[in-house]
């Protein structure tokens, strides 16, 4: 590789990180605006963490979503968020296909309380306990695996650090393919 496509490499990667930045900041944006407003306990959201951290290995997310130490929360924070819509679009999915109960649904935007925290957490809960709800990922897994370019996962909404372990994972010969694919 000679040093002029080294550098257009370079100055193609730094602009591809500075783009991820901003549409990074705009998706925070839009979750910090889907976010339940009220008024929020540690108690309660931690409860609803207990159950968050139930269901994300079945996503394959390893980390563990912190506890809740702020006292009282008026606005979950925008990643915490974006769990929450990942479970709702696969949920959703889910009860379309009748593997989950027409009251697993999740709707973020009529809680308003504690009590509104602790039924979500419930229907979480009820999700990662479900054997329906397992197979249904685990399908939805494999056809990924399977057929990478049939989007059947919920990647899109998968937390950003999870989409930039994957990333780091690539290899280089797959990083100058994707720079490719976009030029």
């Amino acid at each position: 590789m000679d040093d002029v496509t080294k550098i257009d490499l370079e100055s193609m990667g730094k602009e591809v990180q500075q783009r991820q930045g901003e549409v990074e900041g705009k998706e925070d944006e839009l979750y910090a605006q889907a976010s339940p407003k009220g008024k929020f306990s540690d108690k309660s959201l931690n409860a609803l963490v207990q159950a968050v951290n139930r269901l994300t290995p079945l996503f394959g997310i390893k980390d563990s979503y912190p506890s809740f130490d702020r006292g009282m929360v008026t606005e979950l924070p925008s990643e915490f968020v974006r769990l929450l819509s990942m479970f709702k679009a696969a949920i959703s999915d889910a009860v379309d296909q009748g593997i989950l109960p027409e009251d697993a649904m999740i709707d973020l935007s009529v809680i308003t309380d504690d009590n509104g925290i602790q039924a979500l957490a419930g229907r979480i809960g009820m999700a990662a306990k479900s054997g329906g709800f397992k197979r249904f990922l685990n399908q939805k897994t494999t056809a990924v695996k399977e057929s990478p370019s049939e989007d059947t996962s919920y990647e899109a909404d998968m937390p950003m650090n999870s989409k930039a372990h994957a990333a780091e994972e690539m290899s280089e010969e797959g990083t100058n393919k994707l720079f490719q694919s976009r030029m």
